[in-house]
């Protein structure tokens, strides 16, 4: 216990080993032994925020931890049986099939809990500040379930408090009273009715304590916690000197005498985690399977956008004719088929970056899964949805604008916009997300990487216009989604301009217009209405949807097949990004101060040394 910055959580975090920042000195036994490889794996760990997946119940969160954290050679049944009997333990069996996120404040707490109890910790109970948040009569539930589960369960309880009543302190054995800066003022037993720890306190020159006060206001006071208070004496020297301190030291020196003459802990886990890597990716597969399918407006918005784009863009650009223009509209049309991967991807975030503070608050700390195994789930458990989004959205769109019904054209449309082209946003929009911290730092930095995939693609600016910026145009992966789309529907078509796209001109007197313009067409191609005529040649400039396309966009029919596997090889680039960007940017904690103080505290051990 102790005042606001005291200390209480660092040390907590310390003493479980989930802290990865500054730099740790001092010695961590268990009855005398160093603690085994897997201590985190043996102990658990209940933060103050009751961090849990709002989708699942109150059960599938406890199965979850008894599937992630028990061996995996340990049935089912048995993992299932055990889950009950900590349903049952924590008051939790009437709220078993209860989402969590509906929960109140105290049931969430106690599932916390549960998650941790399911697990079989067989060293130490961990918990951070269990009563924060709770009203007197649920804070005195959880205290009373704790110490149900110490005299019961024989489970050895470490945890923080901040400022109990009377009634919650009285539950507690043994108190470390902190103060500002971490500095130790009393650590022993508390007694009956506190007499123990305030006869300490008493005996040192503090004021009585009054009957009708609450002893742990009191001590607080007497110390000087609080910006406002004030104190006459070092509490932390006075602790330091006296007998109090001395007979615990001996108390310490003797459970490690003791605990040397036993065995140590045994390492339980001769791996990292308790199961293997494809049991981590089924498992987690199934729960973010789940929780797409709980989550409504997740899908049914995924699932409206593209029935609504599709629809839109398909009767923009309704049964465009084979003429230039009608050919540029489906030009057009593929381009904003594409632009719909925005929202999709910035949507797909959303959970992503989720799932993974989930993660990293609580289930990495507890050594549940590999982080690899999370991306994998998280990848296989998107793309489904996402193809059949873009499934319905081809269907939409495709006819609608009067495309080619050769089941060639169709099959690599779809094989390449239904199938291919969303694995290249879901795997872009992770990518990205990997690398961020937050939603809002994904969104922005999405829009803008893809503002250049959009504008250097040969649409907005064909190729032959771009002038330094022509590399760009052979970096972006739309470029080669656009050419195979766009080569494949349109290419190898007569183009039949309409009368407004002819251009009229006059041949000299005794030369017809084939006479005339012959050489100039086998120069540029086109082709004219009426060839033998002496006057008003009806001129097109284009005579096939392939002369339109390389002259102006550099797309060539022949191509579709190698863009095809180029924009695969982006695919598989991306999804290489998604695990290397989440290994930098989360997994692998890299801070400047930290590894100088490091250095520095190095430098002084071999000094010492």
């Amino acid at each position: 216990m102790g005042e606001s910055g005291a200390g209480k959580t660092t040390l907590l975090n310390v003493l479980a080993e989930r802290t990865n920042v500054g730099v740790v000195r001092g010695d961590r036994f268990v009855n005398g032994q160093a603690l085994p490889r897997d201590f985190q794996a043996q102990t658990g760990y209940c933060q103050q925020l009751d961090t849990h997946l709002a989708t699942s119940t109150v059960r599938e969160a406890l199965l979850f931890s008894a599937k992630m954290r028990q061996p995996q050679s340990v049935p089912l049944a048995e993992k299932e049986s055990y889950v009950e009997k900590c349903l049952d333990m924590c008051g939790l069996t009437a709220y078993a099939d209860a989402i969590v996120g509906t929960l109140n404040v105290e049931f969430r707490k106690r599932t916390t809990i549960a998650v941790e109890l399911v697990a079989k910790p067989r060293l130490l109970l961990f918990l951070d500040e269990p009563t924060s948040g709770l009203d007197s009569q649920s804070a005195w539930a959880i205290v009373a379930f704790l110490r149900e589960l110490a005299d019961k369960a024989g489970q050895a309880i470490l945890c923080t408090i901040h400022q109990p009543s009377g009634e919650l302190f009285q539950v507690f054995d043994r108190l470390l009273l902190l103060r500002a800066g971490g500095q130790t003022v009393y650590f022993g037993d508390i007694g009956y009715n506190s007499t123990t720890m305030l006869s300490y306190f008493e005996r040192h020159g503090a004021r009585p304590c009054q009957p009708e006060e609450n002893p742990a206001e009191y001590i607080l006071q007497v110390i000087g916690a609080g910006a406002t208070a004030t104190v006459d004496r070092d509490w932390h020297k006075v602790w330091m000197e006296s007998a109090e301190r001395e007979a615990a030291q001996r108390e310490i020196e003797a459970i490690h005498e003791e605990g040397r003459k036993r065995p140590p802990v045994q390492t339980k886990l001769h791996s990292e985690f308790a199961t293997s890597w494809p049991y981590q990716v089924v498992t987690l597969l199934q729960r973010d399977c789940q929780a797409h399918w709980r989550n409504p407006t997740f899908v049914v918005a995924k699932i409206v956008m593209n029935i609504f784009a599709g629809m839109f863009v398909g009767f923009t650009f309704y049964k465009a004719k084979d003429s230039l223009q009608g050919t540029q509209n489906k030009l057009f049309s593929i381009f904003m088929a594409t632009v719909i991967s925005v929202p999709l991807s910035q949507q797909l975030q959303v959970p992503f970056i989720h799932m993974r503070d989930l993660y990293e608050a609580r289930e990495r700390p507890s050594r549940m899964y590999s982080w690899m195994a999370l991306v994998t789930s998280q990848i296989i458990a998107e793309v489904p949805w996402n193809i059949f989004g873009s499934s319905i959205f081809f269907l939409c769109w495709y006819w609608t604008v009067g495309y080619e019904s050769q089941a060639y054209r169709a099959g690599y449309t779809y094989l390449m916009l239904g199938v291919i082209f969303p694995l290249y946003y879901s795997t872009i929009g992770m990518a990205i997300a990997a690398m961020s911290p937050n939603v809002q730092i994904a969104a922005l930095l999405f829009s803008s990487f893809f503002s250049f995939v959009l504008i250097f693609n040969g649409v907005l600016q064909p190729y032959h216009s771009l002038g330094w910026w022509k590399w760009m145009y052979r970096v972006s992966p739309y470029s080669y989604l656009i050419e195979g789309l766009l080569g494949t529907v349109v290419g190898r078509e007569k183009i039949a301009c309409a009368p407004v796209e002819f251009v009229t001109v006059n041949p000299p007197t005794g030369m017809t217009c084939t006479q005339y313009l012959g050489p100039f067409m086998n120069v540029v191609g086109g082709y004219l209405t009426n060839p033998n005529s002496t006057a008003d040649c009806a001129y097109c400039p284009y005579d096939s949807t392939d002369q339109f396309l390389v002259q102006n966009f550099s797309i060539e029919y022949a191509h579709h097949w190698r863009d095809f596997g180029i924009f695969l090889c982006y695919v598989a680039f991306n999804t290489c990004c998604i695990y290397t960007f989440t290994y930098l940017f989360r997994i692998q904690t890299f801070s400047p101060v930290a590894s100088i103080k490091r250095f520095i505290e190095a430098r002084k051990s071999r000094k010492d040394n």
